[in-house]
């Protein structure tokens, strides 16, 4: 009998041991999830905030007449500088943050790797439509892979004070980019997009098609990162 105890007392103790290490690893787990998710919300917010201000100024290039009233009317310098440069600037900042997660390896969705696929894929189709030359034969705001990357390239500016997993690059600011294209080798990147722009002010009508399915390619990215609305509402996603 008190070997029966003993061997009783020995299994109660393993399973005891086994189940203390299965909740202790179950925690861990839960741990890193939730440190990934922490992390994935660095990269995806100003994903989404990119993404959103690139679709709203090629919704207002189209819809609000923006760049007519700004660059064809009687307006004031600073206004018309404003408008090509800040339509200069969404632009770059969208394929700056796209360049970022590119460098980092960053799933945007770590707890729903299908869906962060889903994300990979919307991505994608984002480039292929800016840099397609086949869907769409006009060349204005065409930008090839490779320009893609060196427009967010030398957008780029590296986090002075790291820490361990986060970010170590982050976009450049609007101020920093105005000063920047004083830069030729900044400047070289935007020359054309800047002759594309005043293209647009011109004939908007002939260069419609290209836009149109960049806004709407971007308001599906914005779709699956923010479903329910809590960074972008829900009643500011219109397409063209």
């Amino acid at each position: 009998m008190p070997e029966v105890l003993s061997v009783v007392t020995a299994l109660i103790s393993v399973v005891g041991a086994m189940t203390s290490l299965w909740f202790s690893r179950r925690a861990t787990q839960h741990d890193r999830v939730v440190a990934a998710e922490a992390l994935a919300a660095k990269f995806r917010e100003p994903l989404i905030q990119a993404a959103f201000n690139l679709e709203t100024r090629l919704y207002n290039i189209l819809e609000q007449d923006f760049l007519q009233r700004f660059l064809l009317a009687d307006v004031a310098d600073q206004d018309r500088d404003y408008a090509v440069d800040n339509t200069l600037y969404v632009l770059g900042q969208y394929f700056c943050w796209v360049e970022i997660i590119r460098r980092e390896s960053q799933y945007l969705d770590p707890r729903d790797r299908a869906r962060d696929r889903v994300v990979s894929q919307h991505l994608e189709g984002i480039r292929d439509v800016f840099a397609s030359s086949e869907r769409f034969s006009d060349p204005v705001f065409r930008l090839f892979r490779g320009e893609q990357r060196a427009v967010a390239e030398v957008m780029l500016a590296p986090v002075l004070q790291t820490q361990q997993g986060l970010p170590r690059w982050e976009c450049i600011g609007y101020a920093a980019f105005v000063a920047a294209l004083k830069n030729d080798d900044f400047n070289r990147w935007f020359i054309r997009l800047r002759e594309d722009i005043t293209a647009l002010a011109k004939e908007p009508d002939l260069h419609r098609d290209r836009l149109i399915s960049a806004q709407h390619a971007l308001l599906g990215l914005i779709e699956v990162l923010d479903p329910d609305g809590d960074r972008v509402p829900l009643t500011l996603r219109e397409r063209l």
